[in-house]
């Protein structure tokens, strides 16, 4: 009759050894596929896991916190990931070509939405804007501030990075972080 509902698959056994996940962290969902960088060719084909820690990208080895992806996107079956440096600069872009997608898009979206605490944009004076975030990586961790300023501004201007440091100050005030 059809009543009795489907399993997610389960995930493969070698998938915490390839993606060397440590005992402490749960994975939540996983994948697999091709995986390349935009106006690359294919790296490598590999698993993809979202753990409640990080996201694994077994091709390239890569291991990132939630807090360090400042996008994701799926359009079946290309997962598009966003890797940000430690100033929130975009600094990576990966193209993930997920044929077996096991919940992966949608527990990336969940931990990276979850990661961000607050995010606004700021006006610094003179028609200078700047996005403050606070983001942390899990439910333990502390939070990490970023600003980024806005396209064409030259974010090592000492009178701006003084104005940005003052409104951070302002922001994390009013909001008691």
């Amino acid at each position: 009759m059809g009543l009795i509902p489907k399993r997610a698959p389960k995930t493969p056994g070698d998938l915490r050894e390839r993606l060397s996940i440590p005992a402490g962290e749960k994975v939540l969902a996983w994948g697999s596929g091709p995986m390349t960088r935009p106006g690359e060719s294919e790296l490598a084909r590999g698993y993809l896991a979202a753990t409640d820690q990080a996201f694994y990208v077994e091709g390239i080895g890569l291991r990132v916190a939630w807090d360090r992806i400042s996008r994701a996107s799926w359009e079946e079956p290309l997962l598009e990931v966003e890797l940000e440096d430690e100033t929130g600069r975009v600094s990576d872009r990966l193209r993930l070509d997920v044929d077996q997608s096991h919940d992966l898009p949608a527990a990336v979206h969940d931990r990276v939405t979850a990661s961000v605490v607050i995010s606004e944009m700021v006006d610094l004076g003179d028609g200078v804007t700047a996005r403050m975030a606070a983001r942390r990586p899990n439910d333990h961790a502390d939070i990490r501030w970023t600003v980024v300023f806005e396209a064409g501004v030259d974010p090592s201007d000492p009178d701006l990075q003084a104005r940005a440091r003052a409104a951070l100050a302002e922001l994390r005030n009013a909001l008691g972080i």
